[in-house]
């Protein structure tokens, strides 16, 4: 007879074996889409086409439907980057547990292809470290592998994208973390806040880099047909299963987070396309070709007119002065509106407009948006400027100076948020978060956070934006979060996170924050535990 242990090995390599030729039948299949039964009710659904064209890599959907979560309470729609309009990255729940504050922490990265690298790991532990410096392998960790922007709360479920090559999307139970559903292997690097929109979960992707004649499209100035990256697609998936609806391809890479109003989904390239579709079933509407323009991380928000026309608003990057600019176009039918660069004096500086996404403040009729500006190639240095401009027009009102600092690599400014009459807005040359008046720009205070360590040496901080919620302005920067009275700018309390938070927002609902993280995590944290004063200050 077998020896018992062999028989369990040999009856185990029969399984791998039958499953790895199951997984090659699906894969040459010429069919949409597979549909495999796993144990435990577990669904995995394998895409290699949609409409007749082919993916470049295999989307495959698993899904876990006994993970799911019901009854949250939190709105249906996350219709721009970090929530809304002004940047405001707060959600209602019915979650008597999510009120109370929940804790987990979930290596992401673990489950899409990538490696979570535990928290606590030192910088000069991570890839490239050795060959970039500590402050080049955070920004490639970033960029590259882990997770820049926060995470999307709505539609019973949190949403996180990952950059691990190739990009990826996943629904998680935000009460105990379990994933719901991942899709894995979509044609470029996720690097945004998911958008949703009635019952679907809406993601763009594309890479940071550029081929070589980009450079030489430079090189002998033709400007205009620069483009940036080619890998670049939307997709659009079922929120609650993960099931794809539909995709398409785009002229560049599509790494901002587009946004969408009354059903229609704008979003813009690296390729200086600036594209409407109908949100439900992918069909184009409209398309500009700005050319030369690229669209980096500067994600489209809109403005609803007097009239009631939604003008969609976005960055883009220029190669060469001024560096970039804010266009907004009609949502109806993709006509300009106005194109805007950073108001005189100022001069914008390396991905100028194309970085920060503009915030923009209803009421009051005003876009507003932070970068860089005046580089300095001797010092290295440059000044940090928040701007705004009238939301119709795109005639400038008011600009600041924040202060001048060595400049900061990657994504060069802080994204702002509005709340009421005031602005909040990081500066990660500086360290520092700021408070400005809505309607003049004058500024209030400024606060260096502690322990945040600036260019040269660090990346610097904070380019999300502040979350205001309860009194007080959560502040996501490093590897911590801080807590500031918002009257005075004093820091309440700071909790150290670990890894590395980009351009991460704080999302709170009730008594529980959801932070994702460079390193390849998503978290919650109570409330109480980052500030345990919070509920009664």
């Amino acid at each position: 007879m077998l020896n018992s242990k062999v028989l369990v090995l040999f009856l185990g390599i029969l399984i791998a074996l039958s499953v790895i030729s199951a997984l090659e039948i699906i894969e040459a299949m010429p069919t949409t889409s597979v549909q495999g039964q796993m144990s435990q009710g577990t669904i995995i659904t394998c895409y290699n086409q949609f409409n007749g064209t082919y993916f470049p890599y295999k989307v495959m959907v698993t899904y876990y439907p006994g993970n799911y979560s019901a009854g949250m309470g939190f709105p249906s729609e996350w219709s721009v980057t970090n929530y809304n309009q002004d940047h405001n990255a707060v959600v209602q729940t019915a979650s008597q547990a999510l009120k109370q504050g929940v804790s987990w922490e979930l290596p992401l990265n673990n489950y899409v292809g990538g490696v979570a690298i535990p928290l606590t790991t030192s910088i000069s532990q991570l890839p490239w470290a050795s060959q970039l410096g500590a402050k080049g392998a955070l920004v490639m960790q970033t960029q590259m592998a882990g997770e820049p922007l926060g995470v999307t709360l709505a539609d019973n479920l949190l949403f996180a994208t990952e950059d691990s090559m190739m990009g990826s999307i996943s629904a998680i139970n935000p009460v105990t973390g379990q994933i719901v559903w991942t899709a894995t292997g979509l044609a470029g690097q996720a690097m945004n806040n998911p958008i949703i929109y009635n019952g679907l979960v809406i993601v763009s992707v594309g890479g940071v880099c550029f081929t070589f004649s980009q450079f030489v499209h430079y090189e002998t100035h033709h400007y205009n047909e620069i483009m940036r990256a080619r890998n670049g697609a939307v997709y659009a998936f079922n929120a609650t299963d993960g099931r794809l609806v539909w995709m398409r391809f785009t002229k560049g890479e599509a790494m901002p987070a587009p946004a969408i109003y009354h059903g229609i989904l704008a979003y813009t390239t690296g390729g200086g396309c600036f594209v409407g579709l109908n949100a439900t079933t992918g069909q184009m509407l409209w398309k500009d070709v700005f050319p030369g323009y690229m669209g980096n991380m500067a994600s489209v928000n809109y403005y609803v007119t007097h009239n009631g026309t939604p003008l969609f608003i976005a960055g883009f990057t220029y190669t060469v002065a001024p560096y970039g600019f804010l266009i907004a176009v009609n949502g109806y039918n993709g006509h300009l509106a106005w194109n805007a660069t950073m108001p005189s004096p100022y001069v914008g500086a390396n991905t100028g407009l194309g970085d920060v996404p503009p915030a923009v403040d209803q009421q009051a009729g005003l876009v507003i948006d932070n970068d860089i500006a005046n580089f300095n190639s001797t010092a290295n240095t440059v000044d940090t400027v928040t701007f705004a401009l009238n939301a119709t027009t795109g005639k400038p009102v008011w600009a600041t100076n924040l202060g001048k600092g060595i400049i900061p690599p990657a994504f060069k400014g802080g994204m702002p948020l509005i709340h009421r009459n005031f602005v909040y807005v990081g500066a990660p040359s500086l360290g520092i978060v700021a408070k400005l008046y809505v309607n003049n720009g004058s500024i209030v205070w400024e606060t260096r956070l502690p322990d945040l360590k600036i260019p040269p040496t660090l990346p610097g901080g904070p380019r999300g934006s502040p979350t205001y919620y309860h009194g007080l302005l959560w502040v996501a920067g490093g590897s911590r979060v801080y807590v500031l009275n918002p009257n005075t700018g004093a820091v309440l309390s700071m909790y150290y996170i670990g890894g590395r938070m980009g351009i991460v927002n704080p999302v709170i609902a009730g008594g529980t924050m959801y932070l994702s993280n460079s390193y390849g995590w998503v978290v919650a944290v109570p409330l109480s535990q980052i500030f345990p004063g919070w509920y009664s200050y």
